[in-house]
């Protein structure tokens, strides 16, 4: 099975997550997509993170409404920190037969050679870049030649529009009553709601 990997803290999951999971589930023909939500962050302050409880089950709200789409508690259930080259080794283990495909943004690709064993990463998945915008495609590519002169690695980019929304500005227009469909599932929308996270 061809399986995409989109990793994140979640905090909320948004329409843009959706939308690059869709981009590349569609053109890469993949089986489904993995919703692997962030446990113990190495570049964040866990403090100041939603529980990850709340975070996954609105993973699974919003997985629930693609049949191709799945959520994974793999990082919220393991007391290590969540590295990508851990999480796909264990995802290889488990699932020894599966290829993935590992989701990203291109801003992340523009430091890849920086987190802890890209290399190991390149080896376990391919990696499918999302594009910032059209002029992100050739630096993308420009930033994977690169990439591959350091180590074997299989980068592709994902044809997929802009979808201008982030975390950060969710929760802040959440927090400031400003909060609409274009942001947010219904459903992860009504969850906020009853849980009274982000300030409402």
């Amino acid at each position: 099975m061809n399986i995409g990997i989109l990793g994140g803290s979640f905090d909320p999951i948004h329409n843009g997550h959706i939308h690059m999971a869709e981009c590349a589930y569609r053109e890469f023909q993949l089986e489904e997509v993995w919703l692997i939500p962030t446990g113990h962050s190495p570049n964040k302050d866990e403090g100041s993170m939603t529980e990850a409880y709340h975070r996954f089950h609105m993973c699974e709200i919003a997985a629930g409404q693609y049949p191709w789409l799945h959520a994974s508690s793999l990082e919220i259930e393991s007391g290590e920190k969540s590295y990508t080259y851990r999480t796909l080794e264990k995802l290889t283990e488990r699932f020894p037969h599966y290829h993935f495909f590992f989701v990203m943004g291109a801003d992340s690709l523009d430091y890849f050679e920086t987190w802890v064993h890209p290399e190991i990463i390149a080896q376990l998945c391919t990696i499918l870049v999302i594009p910032r915008n059209t002029s992100t495609v050739l630096e993308s590519a420009k930033k994977a030649k690169e990439l591959h002169n350091i180590f074997p690695c299989d980068i592709r980019m994902v044809s997929c529009s802009q979808y201008p929304v982030s975390s950060t500005a969710v929760r802040q227009n959440l927090k400031n009553g400003n909060y609409n469909n274009y942001e947010l599932l219904p459903e992860v929308f009504s969850y906020i709601q009853n849980n009274h996270l982000y300030g409402i």
